[in-house]
């Protein structure tokens, strides 16, 4: 990954890895075909001579707040930021980026660092975990509260249907649901399957 470099944590997705670097960087590798890797393009990493170590760009989420937490699905990316905001890119056919269209994003320059906005989980309602499975992305809020949002063909959203959730404007933020964990029950951790969360 370059030298000098130390990695304080691992995410892996079906067929990409991202490294939490110590210095709160983030790099990725591996396939790239919906800008999974948060670079820009749609080039897969890793594949070949000179694409590994110093040669691996740095993934840019946007200035400010450090990467504290990285999460990979099967074709998509979350990050968690110090200030507990998080952002997500790559595949969003479920509207697994929680944005609000189906709109891929990170497979373009355009479309990261201050361009890429954060995923609105309403306000006052920082996160302090992450977890995504192949299609869909869940976050563990400040008082143990979880909501989730993406595809939900198995119910995997814990919202009691089968309805995608972050694919139509007005289903973010305060509008989407906190799973209903039982009275009295807060989440300390939250961790996403392929097609199941716990």
């Amino acid at each position: 990954l370059g030298a000098g470099v130390t990695v304080a944590a691992v995410a892996t997705g079906t067929s990409h890895n991202c490294a939490l670097l110590a210095d709160a960087g983030l790099k990725c590798w591996g396939s790239n075909y919906e800008g999974q890797l948060g670079l820009g393009d749609e080039l897969d990493r890793g594949d070949g001579a000179g694409e590994m170590g110093d040669d691996l760009a740095t993934v840019m989420p946007g200035a400010g707040d450090e990467v504290v937490a990285a999460a990979a699905g099967s074709e998509h990316t979350c990050v968690l930021q110090a200030g507990g905001s998080m952002k997500c890119w790559g595949s969003n056919l479920a509207g697994q980026l929680g944005l609000g269209d189906t709109k891929s994003r990170g497979d373009a320059p355009a479309e990261l660092g201050a361009a890429l906005p954060e995923v609105d989980l309403g306000p006052d309602e920082p996160v302090v975990a992450i977890t995504a499975g192949m299609a869909h992305t869940c976050a563990l809020l400040h008082e143990g509260r979880v909501k989730c949002w993406g595809w939900n063909g198995y119910g995997q959203l814990g919202l009691g249907d089968a309805l995608p959730r972050g694919d139509q404007p007005g289903e973010m933020g305060d509008q989407l649901q906190v799973v209903d964990l039982g009275v009295g029950q807060v989440a300390v951790a939250v961790s996403a399957g392929f097609n199941h969360t716990c």
